[in-house]
């Protein structure tokens, strides 16, 4: 059973399962499938809002917490100097999918897709790493790369959702930030308590999620701010390495319900703009990750554990696998339900880039074996 477990949290297969589930339901019965989306719970908050404002709190705290660890000293962002050229990669895959958005929205778009320039940016880690399991051996340089990329993606996607992407139905109100503060000042008191058990932060981080939404910004980045608290050099086993290992199969499983409810789309759904936002981290990503490694190493700046040039160009491929942050960023990006609809396709198509990448990769590679 444990082997089991294990192999659907590897593979994704929660996630993957309910985009499925959600594209059947939606293409055999849109009412039905709108019904349970909007399905109040307990009379409070529909099905909808206990995934993507609620749930969705977990899901972004364990991307925060990756980050944690890669900036604290010994990791693979401590010091920043050493990973210049793994940050210009990443930055490459965040503008070139903004870039390439812009000037094919520009020739085949219109003026009403404009506001899901962000649905590029995003790498989603499991997916991207399961895709590249297919084409590099175990242990490849690729896999640490590809990791490193697609955590800078996502931190970089916390900000534009924060900033870019405030709740349309509600109007900024910035004085309910103090509430943020305060959760964060409670949370660095709880620290120098030198506590061990993460549940000293289910308070704060409440307080946070109520700050956010009362602000006008996104809920589900409520846990962002408080996670770099549960971290302390100080206890043997810090609140935040017990959080990580509870939260990981709890998020990865429940992602099941994300894809159930973000990605039921009828086919009928896509148009130039699910073709605009594919091309984006298709051609973005690749392109984006590729040109900013070549020009960070005309400064110098050299990745740790080096890729080939057929290497590289495979990984910015495979990074162009948005899925989970694409569909959220395509979720509050639009209001209209067609518009919505099309751009959420352009999302799930972009698991076609690792696919394309493992085609590649096995011509590629393969022959330069033989």
């Amino acid at each position: 059973m444990k082997k089991i477990w294990h192999l659907a949290e590897e593979y994704s297969l929660p996630l993957i399962l309910g985009i499925i589930a959600a594209l059947v339901w939606a293409n055999v019965n849109y009412i039905s499938y709108q019904n349970f989306l909007h399905y109040k719970l307990g009379g409070l908050f529909d099905v909808h809002f206990a995934v993507n404002d609620i749930f969705l709190v977990l899901f972004f705290g364990l991307i925060s917490i990756e980050i944690v660890h890669d900036l604290a000293p010994n990791g693979a962002m401590h010091p920043l100097h050493k990973a210049l050229a793994n940050i210009m990669a990443a930055v490459g895959g965040i503008v070139f999918p903004i870039v390439v958005f812009f000037i094919l929205n520009f020739f085949i778009g219109q003026a009403s897709f404009a506001n899901g320039w962000a649905i590029g940016t995003a790498t989603d880690i499991a997916v991207a790493l399961l895709f590249a399991k297919f084409i590099f051996p175990k242990k490849h340089a690729a896999f640490s790369f590809l990791l490193f990329l697609a955590i800078i993606d996502d931190f970089a996607g916390l900000g534009i959702i924060a900033i870019f992407y405030p709740n349309p139905d509600k109007p900024v109100q910035l004085e309910f930030l103090l509430l943020v503060l305060t959760a964060m000042l409670l949370s660095y008191a709880i620290q120098k308590l030198k506590v061990k058990s993460y549940w000293w932060f289910l308070f704060p981080t409440l307080i946070s999620w109520v700050g956010m939404l009362k602000t006008g910004l996104h809920p589900a980045l409520a846990l962002v701010w408080i996670v770099p608290f549960m971290r302390s050099a100080d206890v043997k086993k810090a609140p935040i390495d017990a959080f990580e290992h509870d939260l990981k199969p709890i998020v990865d499983f429940g992602l099941f319900f994300f894809g159930l409810t973000n990605a039921g789309v009828p086919f009928s759904s896509v148009s130039v703009l699910t073709l605009i936002i594919f091309l984006s981290l298709f051609i973005g990503k690749t392109l984006g990750v590729f040109v900013f490694v070549k020009i960070s190493e005309k400064f110098g700046w050299k990745m740790p554990k080096r890729l080939t040039n057929s290497e590289l160009f495979l990984t910015g491929m495979v990074a162009g696998v948005g899925l989970t942050v694409s569909l959220f960023v395509a979720d509050i990006a639009y209001e209209e339900e067609s518009i919505k609809a099309a751009a959420k396709m352009g999302a799930l198509l972009s698991m076609m880039s690792g696919v394309i990448a493992i085609i590649l990769g096995r011509k590629i590679l393969h022959k330069k074996k033989a």
